[in-house]
C-alpha cells in the first residue's frame, strides 16, 4: 500500500509499505467473532498481516505479485487477474492504494467478508461515489491514534512519525447494518510476539506492485 510520500516515484523502488502489526492486532480485536476461519491475503508482502492472523488461529492463504521472501507465500500472482483462492471465505489485505477500488470490486464478487486497511481519504472522490452507493461497507473502523509509520520496503533512512489517518473498511455479506462508523485506539490491542519473517539470500523482484494493471458508539452516515 502506498502512503503519502514526498519521495520521487523513481526513488521508491518497490513502493511497498507493509502494515504495522498494530493494525492487524486491532482488527482481530474489533472484529472478534466475525472473521471467517479461512482468509486470503492477496498482497501479503513480508507477512505483516498474515503472521498475526495465523498466530490467532486462522488459516491464511498468502499470495503476492512480488517475492518478499515470506515462507509459504504464492508469488507471481496478480490478484486482479487471479481466480478465487482455495476455500477462502474472506480477504484481509492492505492493497496498493491506487488499486484499492479494483481490489474491492473484485473481492466483493468472490468472498462474503472483506477487510481493507486504507487511508481514510478512500471515502472521498466522485470516482468512488458510485461504488459506495452500490456497495456500502458494513463497518468502518477509524484509528483515532495514528498507526505507526509504514516506511517503504527497504527504507534505511530516518524514521518519521505517521502523518496519515487509516481505517479498516469492512464489508460483510450477512450484516444487516451498513455504513456504521466506529473508532479504535490501537494501543488497546496488544501485539502478539511474532518472530520476524525469514529472509532469504535472494533479492525481491525490483518491481512496483502499483504499476501492475490488472471503539465507541456507532455513527451512521
Amino acid at each position: 500500500m502506498r502512503v503519502q510520500s514526498s519521495h520521487h516515484h523513481a526513488d521508491r523502488g518497490l513502493d511497498a509499505y507493509f502494515s504495522p502489526p498494530e493494525a492487524t492486532a486491532s482488527l482481530l480485536g474489533v472484529e472478534a467473532g466475525r472473521l471467517p476461519q479461512c482468509i486470503w491475503e492477496p498482497a501479503a508482502g513480508d507477512g505483516a498481516i498474515v503472521r498475526p492472523l495465523q498466530a490467532a488461529g486462522f488459516s491464511v492463504i498468502a499470495s503476492d505479485i512480488v517475492d518478499y521472501s515470506l515462507p509459504g507465500c504464492r508469488v507471481g500472482i496478480n490478484y486482479l487477474k487471479a481466480p478465487p483462492m482455495g476455500d477462502a471465505r474472506a480477504i484481509v489485505t492492505n492493497p496498493p492504494f491506487k488499486l484499492a477500488l479494483r481490489f474491492a470490486e473484485k473481492a466483493l464478487n468472490e468472498v462474503q467478508y472483506l477487510a481493507l486497511l486504507l487511508r481514510t481519504n478512500f471515502l472521498e472522490s466522485t470516482e468512488r461515489l458510485k461504488f459506495f452507493r452500490k456497495n456500502p461497507p458494513a463497518r468502518i473502523w477509524i484509528s483515532s491514534r495514528r498507526l505507526p509509520m509504514m516506511h517503504r520496503y527497504g527504507w534505511q533512512g530516518p524514521r518519521a512519525p505517521s502523518n496519515t489517518c487509516h481505517a479498516w473498511f469492512v464489508w460483510e455479506e450477512r450484516s444487516t447494518q451498513k455504513s456504521v462508523i466506529h473508532w479504535f485506539d490501537w494501543k488497546d490491542y496488544p501485539v502478539p510476539d511474532l518472530a520476524p519473517p525469514a529472509r532469504h539470500a535472494r533479492t525481491a523482484l525490483r518491481r512496483n506492485r502499483d504499476d501492475f494493471d490488472p471503539v465507541s458508539q456507532p455513527t451512521l452516515f
